[in-house]
């Protein structure tokens, strides 16, 4: 990541993260959350129970619906909100009129997304009979908890850019004019028409340059989402070496809980009418001392977190390295690398079908020496 290079410790690389997101100074120092990682922030803010049936989904390996990626629900939520705030405001009528249009039209398209996540075809059960066996394994989620998550899942943050929405009438002619710009592009028309719509000039999409997170709470889920997506890929890299830690630390009990904390610490300062710290981290949350206390803890299992993950990876490219050396000397003398993947030859195949005969043969072989026996006892 940029950045790390110069912080010292991880809690320096904690609050330098959280600054830049933030400020939205640079590129973002957390890629974009993972379907996985998104369910596990997004079980802050719904009930424990479906965070624990989600948490046991997760861990039994079970899938959820995807819905073509949960990154576009986030994006269109994030216009969703700034629509309704724009037409809650003293904008001109017409503005407001073309507003609503487009606010009906993202209300479907998440609408359509809501209705594939609760019905879960394929992947949730449906007769009663599964139905039960999943609740005796705790991995079932009912229809109104699915909706309830689906909700949660538009709330997590996102670093993605953004559509911006038009503010004033000018803006909106922008939009309409290259809309209508692709959308002539894509209709076949004479040649000579067609030469005459390539000539226009381009007109820009309007579009955010800089995505910046409002308060240092959301800042904070996105990098704790983004730690849990780089243990999973360390675990990867790793194999074998990382097993161990990957069978003692229980990585989405973790996440949860953090979440859980963050999104709690987010409501209060909401609920409290404090301004948020927009500008990056600080340690004073203007909740009282209470509340501080209970940021710096959550901010200390943030980074002890964060340290572990840094661990596990520093591990993983060990091994990774490690194993790309010995397969380095095993191409020299001409033999597999013990890494690469198994592939027999037809020797092998042939070998494993002849053992597994084996068997038969030797009952083959008794049984003629037998029926031998009592022909010829003598012999």
């Amino acid at each position: 990541m940029d950045g790390e290079s110069t912080a010292r410790t991880a809690r320096d690389r904690i609050v330098s993260d959280i600054d830049r997101m933030c400020r939205g100074e640079g590129s973002p120092p957390v890629a974009e959350l993972s379907d996985r990682a998104a369910l596990l922030v997004a079980c802050g803010l719904v009930e424990p129970r479906i965070s624990t049936v989600v948490r046991a989904r997760l861990q039994h390996n079970l899938p959820f619906p995807t819905v073509g990626g949960f990154h576009q629900v986030r994006v269109i939520e994030e216009q969703r909100h700034d629509l309704r705030k724009i037409i809650n405001s003293p904008a001109p009528s017409m503005l407001r009129m073309a507003l609503r249009t487009r606010l009906a039209e993202l209300d479907r398209k998440y609408l359509v997304l809501r209705t594939g996540f609760t019905r879960g075809s394929g992947v949730f059960a449906f007769r009663i009979k599964d139905i039960r066996a999943d609740r005796r394994r705790g991995v079932h989620l009912d229809t109104d908890d699915r909706g309830r998550l689906f909700d949660a899942l538009a709330s997590t943050p996102t670093m993605a850019p953004v559509p911006l929405v038009p503010r004033t009438l000018g803006e909106l002619g922008t939009v309409a004019a290259a809309y209508g710009q692709r959308e002539m592009g894509r209709v076949m028309w004479p040649q000579r028409v067609q030469s005459v719509v390539q000539s226009l000039p381009s007109v820009p999409q309007i579009r955010a340059d800089r995505r910046r997170i409002p308060e240092m709470y959301t800042a904070m889920l996105m990098e704790v989402g983004g730690l849990y997506d780089r243990l999973l890929a360390a675990y990867v890299r790793g194999g074998r070496a990382v097993d161990e830690i990957r069978l003692q630390f229980d990585a989405e009990s973790e996440v949860i809980g953090l979440s859980g904390d963050l999104c709690r610490l987010r409501e209060a300062a909401a609920s409290a009418g404090v301004p948020p710290a927009s500008d990056g981290f600080t340690t004073l949350t203007g909740l009282g001392a209470t509340i501080d206390g209970a940021w710096a803890e959550v901010v200390e299992r943030a980074v002890a977190f964060r340290e572990l993950v840094e661990s596990v990876e520093s591990r993983a490219a060990a091994a990774a390295e490690q194993a790309e050396r010995l397969a380095g000397i095993a191409r020299e003398n001409g033999v597999r690398p013990p890494a690469s993947q198994y592939r027999p030859t037809q020797a092998d195949l042939a070998a494993e079908h002849l053992a597994a005969r084996a068997g038969d043969r030797m009952l083959s072989t008794e049984a003629m020496r037998r029926l031998r026996g009592q022909i010829d006892p003598e012999r």
